[in-house]
Formats: structure tokens, C-alpha cells, sequence
């Protein structure tokens, strides 16, 4: 009988062992995750992004699954996966792709889940997120481009340069004494015209001043590298590092790049503010998925709240020269002072800049489909003998005919 007691005693503990693990096993099957996508992270923020997770995942027990991909890859791969256990329920793109996740309904108004989120950053960023009053994204962090110089090769510094036909000028002179490119013009129209205070309509990007840019242009090729066109800023910053090009109009986050892979380089590089009527900002920021439940969506918001906190936005100051999303009294502890200058040149001109990504919205909200339309310009300016003229109206009328109604 004893026997048959202790038996049954066993056989209790154990079905409560199977229990009880059978439990902890469903618990973690059932643990909460978001999926996170970011744009070109990797590898140089590697640590700092994972040491941000490894403490939320702690303080929230909440499992998050980082991926990386490139910035002209990342919005394809979301229309790709969108509504699959694939997609991220957090992804890092800057506003004019976030306009056309929002287009396609992609995306959540942030501000419906958390009302208060918006007065946490700089007004100036977070009227660059929204789409008729809907926030669609969460500014992360900024960069003004500023003109990264190779000191060695020319002194930009010590030129009075009020416009871009003086900047023109240079660029001949340059090429001329010195036997190598004076700049290297990685050209974003819609950015670059508008901080050149050249586009005051965006009914009509294709207007007289923007022709007679893009003419003056076309005039001076000859001393613009060949094939600036279907490149791309890894190519202009390269032929940088290469000494082929005195000069880029960049992010100055680029500057660590430049620090880390060649010292050398870096000791002879400084910056001065380009000659911009209307500062562009240039935005990495933080959208919803809308492919998830609600649950999942709170935990995202929860996650770009941590993620873009003084705290963390200061640790990623510290270490690269972006200028972050909220306010606060941010470390200027720098080993050099082309770090301190560039930061403390950011933090100076950053209330007077504007972020341009949606200036266009209204008019043609495809980013691809103006895209298309700016790089197709830009081409038959530098690649056909079509005249100015010609290219004007042809591309006014493609213009118009885009535009939806």
C-alpha cells in the first residue's frame, strides 16, 4: 500500500514537472516581439544599436529582431513583405519614402496611439513627419550637409562664396591648377533646389531659376567627374577618399567614416556650411507598420520612445555628428575640433532648417514617381543636345501630366 502511495506521489510530481514546463514553454513561445528594420546601420552602429535593444528587451521584456538593409533597397522589400510574418512592425526610412508607405495605407498615425509623442522632439522635424495632420513617422535623427573639403587640395574656407556661380568659378579653377575635380555634385533635386531657394511652387519644379541652374551647369561639365549621374554617395564619397574630388556636399556623419578607415584623410578635412538659402534637413525617421496587432503596435510605439530618449540620442551624438531629434543639453566631448566644430555648426543653423521630403506630397505623392522624374531631367540635361528650352517644356508637361487629381 505504502508503496502504491509513493508511487502515485511520483507520478503527481511528475505530471506537475510536464506542467509546469509545458507552461514556461508556452510563456515563451507567447513573449512579445516587434521585428525592427533600419537603413545602413550596420556595421558602424552595430554595438550602439544593440546595446539600445539588449536594454529595452530587459526593461520591457520584449524580444526585438533587427535587420539592416540599404537605404535604395529598404522600401521595395517592405511593399514585398507587407502583411507577412516577414515585415517589421518598426522601420527607419527617411519622410519621402515614408509618404509612400502612407499612400498605400502601410502605415499607422502614430499620434492615434499616443497623443503626447509629438511634443517630445523639435517642431521644425515633426512638421517634416506629418501628412495632413497625420503623424506618420517619428523624427530619429538629422543631418545638414554641409561641403566637406579636402584642405590639402583647396581651402574653401578662406573663399567668399555667396551663390552658386562663385562656387562655379572655383570649381574651374581648380580643375584647372590642380588637375582634379573641385566637387563632386551627388545631386538631390528636390532638396538641393529648394534649399537653393529656387522653387517656390511645386506645381512647377521645372521653372525658369531651376533652368538656369541646371544651364550654368551643363556650361561647366567639363569640370564636373564624368558619370556623377548613376552614381551614388558611396561613389562621390570614395573619390573623395581617393583624392580624385576636392570637395562633397555630404551628411557630416560621413566625416566618421573618414576617421575610422583613413586618418590621414581626416587630418586634412574641414567643413564650412554650404551657401543655402533655406537649410535642408536631411531626416532618418521611425514608422509604424500597419501589419500587426494592437498590442505589437503600443510595443513599437514604446520601443521608438526609448529608442529616440535624450539618453540614447546622446550616446549616438557622441559618437557620430547627426544632430538628434529632441532637445537637450548634448556632450560636445570630442577627441578633435573638426568634431566639435561640425557639431557645434549644426546645432547653430539647425533652428533655421527645414526638412523638404514632402514638399511635393500634395502634388504627386509617389516619391518613386517624382523620383523618376527628377533623375529623367537631370539626364537629359547632361546626356542629350537637347536644348534647355526643349527640356523645360517637355518635362513641364510630364510635370502636369502626373500630377494627381
Amino acid at each position: 500500500m505504502k508503496r502504491l502511495i509513493f508511487t502515485g506521489f511520483i507520478y503527481l510530481i511528475f505530471l506537475f514537472v510536464m506542467f509546469f514546463l509545458s507552461s514556461c514553454e508556452k510563456h515563451t513561445e507567447n513573449k512579445d516581439k516587434i521585428i525592427f528594420w533600419t537603413s545602413s546601420m550596420k556595421p558602424y552602429f552595430t554595438e550602439y544599436i544593440e546595446g539600445i535593444i539588449k536594454d529595452f528587451e530587459q526593461i520591457y521584456n520584449v524580444d526585438i529582431e533587427w535587420q539592416d538593409y540599404p537605404l535604395d533597397s529598404i522600401y521595395q522589400k517592405i511593399l514585398a513583405n507587407f502583411g507577412t510574418d516577414l515585415a517589421p512592425d518598426v522601420v527607419n526610412v527617411n519622410p519621402q519614402l515614408v509618404s509612400g508607405l502612407y499612400k498605400q495605407k502601410m502605415i499607422v498615425d502614430i499620434s492615434v496611439y499616443d497623443s503626447e509623442i509629438e511634443k517630445l522632439f523639435f517642431r521644425n522635424l515633426i512638421a517634416g513627419c506629418k501628412i495632413h495632420g497625420k503623424l506618420v513617422a517619428i523624427p530619429w535623427y538629422s543631418s545638414t550637409k554641409m561641403l566637406v573639403f579636402n584642405k590639402k587640395i583647396f581651402d574653401f574656407s578662406k573663399e567668399k562664396i555667396d551663390d552658386y556661380r562663385d562656387f562655379l568659378e572655383i570649381l574651374k579653377k581648380i580643375k584647372q591648377e590642380k588637375g582634379v575635380y573641385g566637387f563632386y555634385p551627388f545631386l538631390k533635386f528636390e532638396q538641393d533646389m529648394l534649399g537653393l531657394g529656387l522653387i517656390k511652387d511645386p506645381k512647377d519644379p521645372f521653372n525658369d531659376k531651376v533652368i538656369e541652374f541646371f544651364s550654368d551647369l551643363r556650361n561647366y561639365r567639363e569640370y564636373l567627374p564624368s558619370g556623377f549621374l548613376v552614381s551614388s554617395v558611396d561613389v562621390a564619397y570614395s573619390m573623395y577618399k581617393d583624392g580624385k574630388v576636392a570637395s562633397i556636399l555630404i551628411g557630416p556623419q560621413f566625416l566618421y567614416r573618414i576617421k575610422r578607415e583613413n586618418p590621414a584623410l581626416y587630418a586634412d578635412t574641414s567643413v564650412v556650411l554650404f551657401f543655402f538659402k533655406n537649410y535642408p534637413v536631411t531626416l532618418m525617421s521611425l514608422s509604424v507598420v500597419n501589419n500587426r496587432s494592437i498590442d505589437r503596435i503600443n510595443n513599437s510605439i514604446k520601443f521608438i520612445r526609448f529608442l529616440t530618449s535624450f539618453k540614447n540620442q546622446n550616446e549616438l551624438f557622441k559618437i557620430v555628428p547627426v544632430m538628434p531629434s529632441v532637445e537637450g543639453n548634448y556632450s560636445f566631448e570630442d577627441q578633435d575640433k573638426l568634431m566639435e566644430m561640425v557639431k557645434k555648426k549644426m546645432i547653430e543653423i539647425f533652428p533655421k532648417s527645414s526638412v523638404f521630403d514632402l514638399y511635393f506630397y500634395d502634388v504627386i505623392s509617389d516619391p518613386v514617381v517624382r523620383t523618376n522624374i527628377f533623375k529623367n531631367f537631370i539626364n537629359d540635361v547632361f546626356n542629350t543636345s537637347y536644348s534647355m528650352e526643349y527640356i523645360q517644356n517637355h518635362y513641364r508637361r510630364k510635370w502636369i501630366e502626373s500630377i494627381e487629381k
